[in-house]
């Protein structure tokens, strides 16, 4: 019997202390638990106040300082450029964009009728804080003129021609920043020179598809200029080559560089391709002169 009780002291013993054990470790886990909580609680905290001092660079890059310049004290001013566009079934086409700029709170507006994408949107508010940057007219936080409403509507070519449906894509970013330089100006753009090609936050023009097409149709339109991004009045064609063998006919496209105003002077063309770099290249070519007024230029 004695040794039986001494045998359960024992046993009860080391349960005590398997318990004890168990325990300790049950409140170190909890310890750490809580201490891992509250780091990442503070990570957590840490991030946002990060992004709240440096969201407008880190977390909002669509969000623009606000730059130096004045704001916008005339009244309502309009200008209209050409945008060279090409078709969903391959021909290039010559569309009609009007800019429109009305004492407001530095919103930018568009005209959904023919429904407007996503990456022309994109392209209008870049022109617009590119061309404030030309002309001195500071922006709001969020991109806009300050004290201007601007409003772009696009038309079609020439009535009942061709029915637009939609616009998207970035390629009239250039011709964008040209008429809202017009029109913050009040200057007209010249009726026979047109632009293909993006517009970039640093004023420099990037290149763009289907040069070929759209400036065979800025030649059908009448244009004696037609401006393309750097590098893109040489351009890639494919030419068709049909082989023959025995009852079987093979069709297939080779690349050709072809050289567009060599082309235009061979095909009869009136246009000239010319180069462009940066959008005060295209708005020297571009824009009339300033409207003259007593005492000077405006």
């Amino acid at each position: 019997m004695d040794g039986d009780r001494e045998i359960l002291s024992g046993a009860a013993r080391k349960l005590k202390v398997v318990l004890s054990m168990s325990y300790a470790r049950s409140r170190r886990r909890k310890r750490e638990a809580v201490r891992l909580g509250t780091a990442l609680a503070l990570v957590a905290v840490a991030a946002f106040l990060a992004g709240t001092i440096f969201g407008v660079e880190v977390l909002s890059p669509a969000r623009h300082r606000q730059v130096s310049g004045h704001a916008w004290t005339t009244s309502t001013q309009e200008a209209s450029i050409r945008i060279a566009a090409v078709r969903s079934d391959g021909p290039g086409v010559i569309c009609g964009l009007t800019v429109t700029i009305k004492p407001g709170m530095g919103r930018i507006f568009t005209d959904t009728r023919p429904l407007i994408g996503l990456d022309f949107q994109d392209s209008e508010r870049i022109a617009v804080k590119v061309a404030a940057g030309l002309t001195d007219v500071a922006l709001n936080e969020n991109g806009g003129l300050m004290g201007a409403d601007v409003f772009f509507a696009v038309s079609p070519p020439a009535e009942g021609s061709v029915t637009i449906q939609a616009v998207d894509g970035p390629s009239a970013g250039a011709a964008m920043t040209v008429a809202v330089v017009a029109a913050i100006e009040n200057r007209k753009v010249k009726e026979d020179v047109i632009i293909t090609g993006t517009i970039r936050e640093d004023g420099s023009i990037g290149p763009v598809g289907g040069i070929f097409e759209k400036a065979r149709a800025a030649n059908d339109f009448g244009a004696r200029l037609f401006l393309v991004p750097k590098g893109q009045s040489v351009v890639i064609m494919y030419r068709e080559v049909v082989r023959q063998a025995g009852p079987f006919r093979f069709v297939t496209y080779e690349p050709v560089v072809v050289d567009l105003n060599s082309y235009a002077e061979n095909a009869g063309w009136s246009i000239r391709i010319l180069e462009v770099s940066n959008i005060q290249e295209a708005v020297d070519l571009m824009l009339e002169a300033r409207p003259a007024i007593e005492g000077g230029l405006l």
